[in-house]
């Protein structure tokens, strides 16, 4: 045993520390099947040679969990598979993601407290304990609500390397007072590692490795091991792109994990910098739709899909990714016509389908459209007109499909884009209806993009009408959507996603009126955006927990 520890000293004196980072998906609430996959890698780990294994932020509970931290029974079991993982761990450290609690202090709330921790593990022991100094609270997370932060941050030694461990925000120290990298650094740290559970936007990874780099310029290597998954926070639906970043203490590259998906990053601390992988943001985007789609029907259960196929722009690309994730064979795509459908939004419901080879159907709603207005109007003793002659259309296009999923175990499918949304033009029961929202967080314009990028790394399965015409919901006669999407879709990204004042709006070329307009459906549909389907989160600020507003919001702009 001596002579084996030697050799690898010798080793690693040669090619510098061989660490392994398991970027992995772990699910919410399972520990057994966490901890099972946590000893695969464990084990791929110490077959690869390393002599440190690393894994995201929680990996054994899953992240986030919400409020499962308040239940006894949880934590006490996550602490005791936690052992159990700790004794089977031989030949090699490992450090692990789990919740810490003290059952003899109170937090803030009156519980016990809780740490978001990670375990230092070797020799088939818990030789020690990190937990997260910094808990953010802001935008999708709210960890102060759970968790306690560190009062003492801990150097540990691997094949001669000192070691220190840091928790996701702990590294994006810049708005907080307390820094715990300058803290470990101070204490003779050579290493630092970061296990996170960084949850994905658009250009992402950049933003990670100016950071990383900003902390490695002082002379420190950075290992950030990040999460690829899918969980949701009980408000969005979050993704973990992985994408795990290693830099030498000079701020270069030298290891980076794939995007979406799983994987073991081995890689020598005396490594050679390496390319960073090329970047397509339309490539990304859809990516992460997919991925993002897939993870969560898989986990709440679902193999199969189902959506509404309207002809239009949003239906055709939320089928085009239900086709990638699920597999064609596994979607059914369904029209409902009423006598305002044109014919041609018909043939381009049929032709998507065909080109992208789901099932489809032709489910025709207009006798019983018709029945329900007749019923409904003598009910009430008037013709129904406006809306209430409209929207009961889109609802019985929801209860179609709602009892096509009850009947054949489908995910049904919403495909609002984030545009609509934002102003209401959606409607509550009906197009609004399904188990996720799949565009949510794509503005019209993008929707647009991502199409574009579809037929051109697909094949062309949109057809060129659904690209090119007026949108329409199609719900009354010579209708069309009541917006320019041209200048609205970017004025109420401006509005949602950067808060942008009036005056702002306005020098940048946004007509009053339409500022104002704009401003108020945001502002007053708040109430619809409630109940929808939680939104596969691709932007920087995505409705959700990340934008809370009153329902009841009394303040207006002049």
């Amino acid at each position: 045993m001596l002579l084996g520890l030697l050799l690898k000293l010798v080793w690693f004196s040669m090619v510098g520390m061989r660490i392994a980072i398991a970027q992995i998906d772990t699910t919410a609430g399972d520990l057994a099947g966490n901890a099972e996959k946590i000893l695969r890698y464990v084990a791929e780990a110490k077959r690869g040679g390393a002599c440190l294994v690393v894994f995201p932020e929680m990996a054994l509970t899953g992240y986030p969990i919400c409020d499962l931290v308040y239940e006894p029974d949880f934590l006490q079991e996550n602490k005791a598979a936690l052992e159990r993982i700790a004794k089977s761990v031989s030949g090699i450290d490992a450090i692990i993601g789990f919740i810490d609690f003290d059952p003899k202090k109170k937090g803030e709330d009156g519980s016990v407290q809780k740490f978001n921790s990670a375990a230092f593990i070797r020799g088939g022991k818990i030789l020690g304990v990190q937990n997260k100094t910094l808990l953010p609270t802001y935008d999708v997370f709210d960890e102060r609500r759970f968790f306690t932060p560190a009062g003492e941050w801990k150097v540990f030694s691997v094949m001669g390397k000192k070691i220190g461990i840091t928790i996701c925000e702990d590294m994006w120290d810049e708005n907080y007072a307390r820094k715990p990298v300058d803290l470990l650094v101070k204490k003779g740290a050579e290493v630092i590692i970061n296990i996170s559970a960084s949850p994905f936007h658009e250009g992402k990874f950049f933003d990670r490795k100016e950071i990383l780099e900003r902390h490695a310029r002082r002379g420190v290597s950075m290992v950030f091991a990040n999460k690829a998954g899918v969980q949701d926070n009980g408000n969005d639906v979050l993704l973990f792109d992985g994408q795990s970043t290693a830099l030498d203490g000079k701020g270069r590259v030298i290891a980076v994990g794939k995007r979406f998906e799983e994987e073991l990053v081995v890689f020598d601390l005396g490594a050679k910098p390496v390319k960073e992988p090329p970047y397509d943001r339309d490539e990304e985007t859809f990516q992460a739709l997919v991925f993002g789609l897939w993870g969560y029907a898989q986990k709440c259960g679902f193999s199969k899909a189902v959506l509404g196929v309207s002809g239009g722009i949003d239906s055709a690309v939320v089928a085009c990714i239900a086709a990638k994730a699920f597999g064609p064979k596994n979607v059914l795509g369904v029209t409902m016509p009423s006598r305002h459908s044109s014919g041609g939004s018909i043939d381009d419901s049929r032709a998507l389908a065909k080109n992208l080879g789901i099932d489809f159907k032709e489910w025709p709603i207009e006798e019983i459209a018709a029945l329900n207005s007749r019923m409904y109007s003598k009910a009430i003793g008037e013709e129904l007109r406006g809306v209430a002659a409209e929207n009961p259309q889109a609802r019985l296009r929801g209860n179609s499909l709602m009892t096509i999923s009850n009947a054949q175990g489908r995910m049904l499918l919403a495909t609002g884009n984030k545009t609509e949304i934002a102003v209401g033009y959606c409607t509550l029961y009906g197009d609004m209806a399904g188990g996720i929202e799949v565009i949510g967080d794509l503005s019209k314009a993008n929707v647009y993009r991502i199409a574009r990028y579809i037929n051109k790394t697909m094949g062309n399965p949109i057809p060129k009408p659904s690209i090119e015409k007026i949108p329409s919901a199609e719900l009354a006669p010579n209708q069309f959507d009541p917006f320019d999407y041209e200048m609205v879709s970017p004025l109420t990204d401006l509005i949602v996603e950067q808060a942008k004042t009036k005056a702002e709006l306005l020098k940048a070329g946004f007509p009053e009126k339409e500022v104002l307009r704009i401003k108020k459906l945001v502002e007053t549909t708040q109430f619809k955006r409630k109940q929808a389907p939680p939104v596969i989160r691709v932007t920087r600020r995505a409705f959700g927990s990340g934008r809370v507003y009153p329902i009841i919001n009394k303040w207006k702009w002049d």
